[in-house]
């Protein structure tokens, strides 16, 4: 039997909080605040702006930090575990960096500029999943592309909600199969205890992997404006 793993966190500065403000007439009678963009926070608030399957989503405050990457492939021959409730929709680009490629979220102001220089923005749906050893990792889901490879990466991503499974490629029939471990073979994941727009920062804003004006590096590469 695996034992039972951890994620490394490293525990948040805690914010120091402003005195409650007084009871409104409307508070007071039980009747609820309407949410504003003002109550969010910055991680939130651009979270939701880059959302595309949801009007706007508000998640629990994180207690740490972990690395999170992003990649097409999940772990070779291991097992993973899926986020049940992790799966938005966003707009990401590629780009070959040597041997790997990397994807960039694009913020929605800059689809319009891409496209004028070439550049395509893809809607993806973004899958997390873990490792018995505490990988973590989102794997984006291409929504625009209709084949095999697609569609089996995808059920076996939704399979791993519910157990641990390891997918491997089935070239003849130019898909992936499924393959279950055995009941009782690992423990249940332990995942990180990071609101939604936590996990997207980690992905890609802290590795300045988010195309939000164009003086980004990539945007000003693409632009023959990188000199």
């Amino acid at each position: 039997m695996q034992k039972k793993f951890e994620l490394m966190v490293e525990p948040t500065a805690t914010m120091e909080t402003e005195p409650e403000a007084p009871a409104t007439e409307a508070t007071a009678a039980g009747a609820p605040e309407p949410v504003t963009s003002e109550m969010l926070d910055e991680d939130e608030a651009e979270f939701t702006k880059l959302r595309r399957d949801l009007p706007g989503v508000k998640g629990a405050s994180s207690v740490g930090i972990v690395t999170i990457t992003v990649s097409n492939k999940t772990v070779r021959n291991e097992f993973f575990r899926t986020h049940p409730t992790f799966c938005p929709e966003v707009m990401l680009v590629q780009n070959e960096e040597g041997m790997d490629r990397h994807y960039y979220a694009v913020d929605t102001g800059m689809e319009v500029p891409l496209k004028s220089i070439g550049i395509t923005c893809v809607l993806h749906k973004l899958y997390l999943i873990v490792t018995p050893k505490g990988a973590v990792r989102i794997i984006p889901i291409n929504c625009e592309i209709d084949n095999e490879w697609t569609r089996t990466k995808e059920i076996g991503l939704l399979a791993g909600r519910d157990g641990w499974f390891r997918l491997y490629s089935d070239k003849e029939n130019t898909s992936y199969k499924v393959f279950p471990a055995p009941a009782d073979r690992f423990v249940d994941p332990i995942w990180p205890d990071l609101k939604p727009s936590k996990i997207f920062r980690l992905a890609f804003r802290d590795k300045g992997r988010l195309i939000d004006s164009p003086e980004h590096p990539l945007f000003k590469k693409w632009d023959a404006r990188d000199r």
